[in-house]
C-alpha cells in the first residue's frame, strides 16, 4: 500500500515538474520573441502593473488580448491595450502600454479616435488614442497573481530558472526513487526475517 502512494506521488511530481519546466521554457522563449510578452494559442499575455482596471482585473494578474483588432468593432465599453502617446507626458516614459476601457469614440480629421479611463479611475485618461496605437482587445479571460510569475521570467532569474528546474526535478525524483528503494529493502528484509529457519523453528515449538 505504502509502495502505492509512493508510485502515484512520484507520479504526480514528476508531471508537476515536466509542466512547469516546459511552460517555463515556451514562455521564456515566446517572450523574447514577441518583444518581451509570450503568445499562447494566438493571445498575447500582458502582465497587469497597476489597479487601475479594479476589479475587472487586479495588479499582478495576467490578461490575454487578441492581437488582431478590428478598429471598425471597436465600440464604448470595450477593453483595449494601446501605445500611450509619446506626447501624454506619462512620467517621462516612453512605449508605454495601457489596457484601459474605451469611454467614447469620435472622429478626428478623418481618423478614429478613442478616449479611455481605468474602471478604478475617477477621471478619463489625459490623451486619445489612434487606431494605430492600438496593439490588442482583452478577451475577458485572466490568471490572477500569474503576472508574478511573469515578471520573474522577465528579471535576471528568469534564464536561471531554466537550469534550476531540471536540476530540482532531477532531486525530488531522485529522492522519491531512494524512498521507494528503502521501502524495497524493508519489506525484503521482513520477508526474510519471517521465512528464517530460527523462526520457523520457533514457531513450530510454540504449536
Amino acid at each position: 500500500m505504502v509502495r502505492k502512494i509512493f508510485s502515484v506521488i512520484n507520479g504526480i511530481v514528476i508531471g508537476l515538474m515536466v509542466f512547469i519546466f516546459a511552460s517555463t521554457l515556451y514562455l521564456t522563449v515566446s517572450s523574447r520573441i514577441h518583444d518581451g510578452n509570450p503568445v499562447v494559442a494566438g493571445k498575447t499575455m500582458y502582465e497587469v502593473l497597476s489597479g487601475s482596471m479594479t476589479p475587472t482585473f487586479d495588479t499582478g494578474s495576467v490578461i490575454f488580448d487578441n492581437p488582431h483588432v478590428n478598429v471598425a468593432d471597436l465600440k464604448p465599453g470595450d477593453i483595449i491595450t494601446f501605445h500611450v502617446p509619446q506626447n501624454s507626458g506619462f512620467n517621462g516614459m516612453t512605449n508605454v502600454l495601457v489596457t484601459h476601457r474605451i469611454v467614447r469614440e469620435f472622429d478626428q480629421n478623418g481618423q478614429m479616435m478613442f478616449q479611455t479611463k481605468g474602471d478604478a479611475n475617477p477621471s478619463v485618461d489625459p490623451w486619445t488614442v489612434s487606431a494605430s496605437n492600438i496593439v490588442g482587445e482583452y478577451t475577458h479571460f485572466t490568471i490572477p497573481y500569474a503576472g508574478y510569475y511573469l515578471n520573474f521570467l522577465h528579471g535576471r532569474w528568469g534564464d536561471g530558472s531554466l537550469l534550476i528546474l531540471p536540476g530540482a526535478f532531477l532531486i525530488i525524483s531522485s529522492m522519491v526513487s531512494l524512498f521507494k528503494e528503502i521501502l524495497n529493502l524493508q519489506k525484503k528484509s521482513n520477508q526474510e526475517n519471517n521465512d528464517s529457519p530460527a523462526l520457523q523453528e520457533q514457531n513450530a515449538i510454540h504449536s
